[in-house]
C-alpha cells in the first residue's frame, strides 16, 4: 500500500457496442447478448477516436468483455463483477411496444422509473451497486505501484448513468449515451489512514463526452 491520501486520475466510461436487442429499443440487462455484427463493425471503424489506457476494467456482460476486445485488443483487464447492468426482471427482452397497455410498466413509467422491475431491482437499488462496484475498482488502483494516470471502464449505458448521478455534476438521466459513446471525466478519492478508499471523497468533473464515431 502507498502512503498517500489523495489521488486525481483520468477515467473513462464507454458503453458497449451495439447488439441485436440494443438496435430494436429492447430492454437489455442480464442477457449474456453479444454484439451485432453492426456492433463491431462500428468499433473496429471508430477504434481511433476511443481515449488510451493504462489500465483497463470492464463489467462482466459478453458485450463489453468484447467491446474492451476490440478496441483495446491484447491488454490486460479485470472484472468488476458488480458492473452488470441493471436487472430488468419482467421487462427483459420487451419494447416499448411490446409493455404498452401492461400495468405493471404503466406504474413504472407513472413512477418517474423508481419501482422496482417486477422480478428485478429498482432504480436505488441499482445504483448502490454500481457505487459498491466503483469502489472495488478504486482499491484495485490502490494495489498498483503507481496509480495509473488513464483508467478506461467498459460498462453499460445504466451504470454510466448511476455514477455521473452519484459523483458528477447532472442527474440520472444526463448522462444517456448511445452505445459505442461514454463520458471521460477528472475522476478524484481519498485514502483513510486504513488504505481504504473514502466513498464520501469520490468526485467526477470536467466530464466530456466519447462520441465513438
Amino acid at each position: 500500500m502507498r502512503d498517500s491520501t489523495e489521488n486525481k486520475i483520468t477515467m473513462a466510461f464507454i458503453r458497449h457496442g451495439e447488439t441485436a436487442s440494443n438496435r430494436r429499443k429492447s430492454y437489455l440487462g442480464w442477457t449474456d447478448e453479444p454484439l451485432s455484427e453492426d456492433g463491431c463493425e462500428m468499433l473496429l471503424r471508430n477504434r481511433k477516436n476511443y481515449p488510451a489506457a493504462d489500465l483497463i476494467f470492464t463489467s462482466p456482460m459478453l458485450r463489453c468483455r468484447q467491446t474492451k476486445e476490440i478496441l483495446y485488443k491484447d491488454q490486460p483487464y479485470q472484472i468488476i463483477e458488480k458492473w452488470k447492468e441493471m436487472n430488468f426482471g419482467s421487462f427483459e427482452g420487451k419494447t416499448y411496444f411490446d409493455l404498452n397497455g401492461n400495468e405493471d410498466y404503466q406504474r413504472w413509467i407513472n413512477s418517474g422509473g423508481t419501482l422496482p422491475f417486477p422480478d428485478g431491482e429498482s432504480r436505488a437499488e441499482f445504483i448502490t451497486r454500481c457505487k459498491a462496484g466503483l469502489l472495488d475498482c478504486l482499491m484495485e488502483l490502490e494495489k498498483q505501484v503507481t496509480v495509473p494516470e488513464k483508467v478506461v471502464c467498459i460498462v453499460h449505458g445504466g451504470m454510466i448513468m448511476a455514477l455521473f448521478d452519484s459523483y458528477g455534476q447532472g442527474s440520472y438521466f444526463d448522462y444517456q449515451c448511445r452505445c459505442g459513446q461514454g463520458y471521460e471525466c477528472t475522476l478524484s478519492y481519498a485514502v483513510d489512514a486504513n488504505g481504504m478508499v473514502k466513498e464520501t471523497s469520490i468526485s467526477m468533473r470536467d466530464e466530456k463526452l466519447i462520441f465513438g464515431e
